[in-house]
């Protein structure tokens, strides 16, 4: 999953209690990292239905195509909100459901967004929301953190720390899991995700074409330069041969010399 655009998504409860249980959880919430839930109400059928927004942006992994190497600034950006979020849940002060690491989305401005599946409850689109490698929340959050850190330079000091704190948290244990977010804080500051190069790195202004029988200062300028680099490399031509710029260059010194001692003589 590695669209830009914005995905709504209507979900029919299989297990009216389980979903109950995370739409209330998910509404009440103002994690701004989490997917959010946009309505709720039942069908004609009355069967009990919600909707969610993926947010635009792409998933993870394609979004770390797109930057490159990440610096260990990026990615205690891009990690941090979800081991805040897997450390939540695994304490039960977050209620998730199943997901993928690609539903974790990088937005527009840069911020990580887990998308995860409400449970107890089925895409009513049939297709819309593919259910194939679906895993328990805090795994999905620990597998696209892996995706993230495992693209860092592996030369970076901190990463040895981050890894073994990785592979102790995937036991899902509060504890693993609290060690890790802090051994991620420790690894650098966080830095912004940043799309685009800097406004005005790659302008550039289309030429003007000068006037018919003009030369614009540039055109003169590259004339000049052109001119000496020819008398440099070939010489100043003096009747049918070029002379070396040096040699011309001392007969000038020597005739303003003589000159001027010329005019001396006769002032005197």
């Amino acid at each position: 999953m590695d669209t830009d655009e914005e995905r709504r998504t209507w979900w029919a409860a299989t297990s009216e209690e389980s979903f109950l249980a995370w739409v209330a959880a998910r509404s009440a919430a103002t994690e701004r990292h989490l997917g959010p839930v946009l309505a709720v109400g039942r069908s004609g059928a009355g069967v009990l239905v919600a909707e969610t927004l993926q947010p635009a942006g792409p998933s993870i992994a394609a979004a770390l195509d797109r930057l490159g190497t990440p610096s260990v600034g990026v990615a205690v950006t891009l990690t941090t909100p979800l081991l805040d979020l897997a450390v939540a849940a695994s304490r039960g002060a977050v209620l998730l459901g199943r997901a993928r690491p690609d539903d974790v989305v990088v937005d527009d401005s840069g911020a990580v967004v887990f998308c995860d599946r409400p449970t107890g409850a089925a895409a009513l689109v049939a297709g819309a929301s593919a259910d194939t490698g679906l895993v328990e929340g805090v795994t999905a959050l620990l597998l696209a953190v892996r995706v993230v850190w495992e693209r860092v330079d592996p030369r970076e000091p901190c990463r040895p720390g981050v890894d073994a704190a990785l592979v102790a948290a995937r036991s899902g244990d509060p504890g693993a899991l609290h060690v890790l977010l802090e051994t991620v804080r420790a690894a650098g500051a966080p830095r912004p995700v940043r799309w685009d190069p800097p406004a005005g790195l790659f302008t550039f202004e289309e030429a003007v074409p000068s006037a018919p029988g003009t030369l614009s200062d540039q055109s003169v300028v590259d004339a000049a330069i052109g001119r000496v680099r020819d008398l440099v490399e070939r010489g100043v031509p003096v009747g049918r041969r070029r002379l070396p710029v040096r040699q011309v260059v001392v007969g000038v010194v020597v005739a303003a010399g003589l000159a001027a001692a010329a005019v001396t003589a006769l002032g005197g």
